[in-house]
């Protein structure tokens, strides 16, 4: 039995969260992509790394994947943004989430273990 991963399935267990402060040092090599929070974030990151370039660029033309901005980094850091993030080589893929720090806490430690 072959014990080698599915993409889906390493993706699913490299999904991590991270805030704005992680995330900077990858957008200021411009490697940011942004899903729209109705985006499945592991389907987004399949896709991506399967290069099914028509399904990536429908999303890009709804908007849904975007890559990170200037505009975004701001509000990141005056809302101290927090993302869910998975990278997909050589794009780190994010979403922005909206918890409070008990459940970012929770969700670290579930993953950790």
């Amino acid at each position: 039995m072959s014990h080698e991963m599915t993409p889906k399935a390493h993706f699913e267990q490299e999904l991590g969260v991270i805030s704005y402060l992680d995330l900077q040092k990858f957008f200021a090599k411009g490697i940011v992509l942004m899903a729209a929070e109705s985006l499945d974030m592991i389907e987004v990151a399949v896709a991506i790394n399967e290069d099914d370039t028509q399904q990536v660029q429908s999303w890009v033309d709804a908007q849904l994947l975007i890559r990170a901005n200037d505009d975004h980094a701001r509000d990141w850091v005056e809302t101290a943004a927090v993302f869910k993030a998975v990278t997909v080589a050589p794009w780190v893929l994010v979403q922005e989430v909206h918890v409070n720090d008990e459940e970012l806490q929770a969700f670290q430690k579930e993953k950790k273990q």
